[in-house]
């Protein structure tokens, strides 16, 4: 004799919902990819609304619009469809000021000088709350780069098509220069011949400062030359790893034991 087996659950439910304008559209996104995953469970639109209804925390604003939802629906056994349940959820808990506000953060969250995954975390929440197309995404991402970046960015070809794209190739190159380069501004080697590397946020030239008289009572500001890698040098050594004040291989110029010019 068969037996009929309990399709097995697969991944993980959202926590349960409390009402919070700004956790909305994950919570929905996170519901319904539960759905998609476990379709042969949940494969009705009545079963989705009903078991939709069960991951809201009780006790709050989100709570309490669940529970009315489901006194409207109990005496008729009659939950609607999926689609008209997702609709009446955002009208509740999706305002339009929360999109408004993420499109208006999307072109006015600059990265600066911070690392490129710490800001790119909190750039993407917004691009997502914002719901704008992709072409958009794009361009409000190449404006939002530190300087540096949106140069880089500039020398690919092809130029990429996707944010994806763009996204992995922004985190490559901001990868590479802390690691190759190094932010620092003023940084001084001690000693009597100091040299100083100053990186531009701008440009990401490199200014090698040599103080080359080399008695010990030299003076700061005599005997100083002061010279810029030119831009096809500098992409030279940047895209093969080369330190960008000696042009070896191995360190960076931050590390660079070649005494000064």
């Amino acid at each position: 004799m068969s037996t009929t087996q309990t399709p097995q659950i697969l991944g993980t439910p959202p926590e349960p919902y409390d009402g919070n304008a700004y956790r909305a559209t994950a919570f929905l996104n996170v519901l319904e990819n539960f759905f998609t995953i476990n379709a042969t469970t949940f494969n009705t639109s009545a079963k989705k609304v009903a078991a939709a209804l069960t991951y809201f925390k009780q006790g709050t604003q989100g709570g309490d619009w669940a529970s009315d939802v489901i006194a409207e629906a109990l005496p008729t056994n009659n939950y609607g469809s999926w689609t008209d349940f997702k609709a009446a959820f955002k009208a509740q808990f999706v305002p339009p000021e929360t999109q408004v506000e993420a499109i208006q953060k999307v072109h006015t969250t600059p990265q600066k000088n911070r690392e490129f995954n710490e800001w790119y975390q909190e750039w993407s929440t917004y691009a997502r709350r914002a719901n704008i197309d992709e072409a958009t995404k794009i361009y409000a991402f190449r404006l939002a780069l530190n300087q540096a970046l949106h140069n880089k960015i500039l020398q690919l070809s092809p130029m990429p098509t996707t944010l994806t794209t763009l996204v992995e190739k922004a985190r490559e190159f901001d990868k590479n220069w802390r690691t190759f380069a190094g932010p620092h501004q003023g940084f001084r080697r001690p000693g009597n011949n100091a040299r100083i590397w100053e990186i531009s946020e701008d440009d990401t030239e490199i200014n090698a400062t040599t103080l080359s008289c080399g008695s010990s009572n030299c003076r700061r500001g005599q005997g100083r030359s002061r010279g810029r890698l030119t831009p096809e040098e500098r992409k030279h050594r940047w895209d093969n790893n080369l330190c960008m004040y000696c042009g070896n291989a191995g360190h960076r110029a931050l590390q660079c034991t070649e005494p000064p010019n």
